[in-house]
């Protein structure tokens, strides 16, 4: 019985601990440095003849060659941290909570409000690849400024693992149109 006491006691005390302080959204993150690699993706001009992300999903033909825009919205976490990977949503598909009126969401990103079907539908994986076609172990967050948000242009492949429920991107270049949802131009 001593025993039992004894452990709900402690139960009770780490349980009334104040809890310690949570991490930053993801957004509010600071933003990492670039790798060198990765910079050399930069395009200064918007290539021609992008499609948005839900036109580019009807056809998802493993290395076929295409040049694709939207915005970087989809889901809470649109980069991977030490990858260089994001998503890229169709804005006209999906919208970011940042353009609806009113609401206050910490992660306008993630457009929590759309049908979770229709997100998928509108979505996109962009990743870099190195020279012997692996995944670049190096975020995309800052890279021209970039962030979530952000609207941009990319070119490159579709990936050999992409299908009609996942479109693989491999980038080769991206321009970045605007870097906040005002439709800032870059820096």
């Amino acid at each position: 019985m001593k025993s039992i006491l004894l452990l709900l006691t402690t139960l009770a005390i780490v349980a009334c601990k104040p809890a310690s302080k949570p991490a930053p959204a993801t957004g509010t993150d600071p933003t990492p440095a670039v790798s060198p690699l990765l910079a050399g993706l930069l395009l200064s001009d918007a290539p021609d003849g992008a499609v948005s992300v839900t036109a580019a999903r009807k056809d998802p033909a493993p290395g076929k060659e295409l040049t694709v825009a939207g915005d970087i919205i989809g889901r809470v976490d649109v980069f991977v941290p030490n990858r260089a990977m994001l998503i890229l949503g169709d804005p006209d598909a999906i919208t970011s909570c940042n353009r609806l009126h009113g609401d206050g969401c910490a992660t306008p990103w993630d457009v929590c409000c759309d049908d979770p079907d229709e997100i998928m539908k509108s979505i996109a994986t962009i990743q870099v690849l190195d020279a012997d076609g692996l995944l670049v172990k190096a975020g995309l967050k800052g890279l021209g400024n970039m962030k979530e948000l952000s609207s941009i242009v990319v070119q490159g492949t579709v990936d050999a693992t992409s299908g009609p429920d996942n479109l693989i991107i491999n980038a080769t270049g991206i321009h970045i149109a605007s870097v906040d949802p005002n439709n800032t131009p870059p820096e």
